[in-house]
């Protein structure tokens, strides 16, 4: 049986169709080692992918700090000189 572009599909369709998505989502999720099959490994991955975030988060905000303390030490390193040669041409 073939479809034309304007068949919807049928609700068996759909649900064979739901349950070969949810399979495969399982099989590679399992190949990656995440399991997913029990209500418990289910909340542990919840609990891994958290903490990933926090630590994603974490290392942005130091970054973020790191950069902006590169910045002002340049910025005050360039004013510094400018000062210098200031002071040394109005001798």
């Amino acid at each position: 049986m073939t479809l034309k572009d304007d068949e919807p599909f049928s609700a068996i369709q759909l649900a064979q169709l739901k349950m070969v998505v949810r399979e495969a989502v399982k099989e590679e999720m399992a190949d990656a080692g995440l399991r997913i099959d029990d209500a418990s490994h289910q909340d542990e991955a919840k609990e891994d992918f958290r903490f990933v975030r926090r630590l994603r988060k974490a290392v942005d905000g130091a970054t973020g700090k790191i950069g902006a303390a590169v910045v002002l030490g340049l910025t005050s390193g360039v004013l510094w000189l400018i000062y210098q040669g200031i002071r040394i041409a109005v001798k």
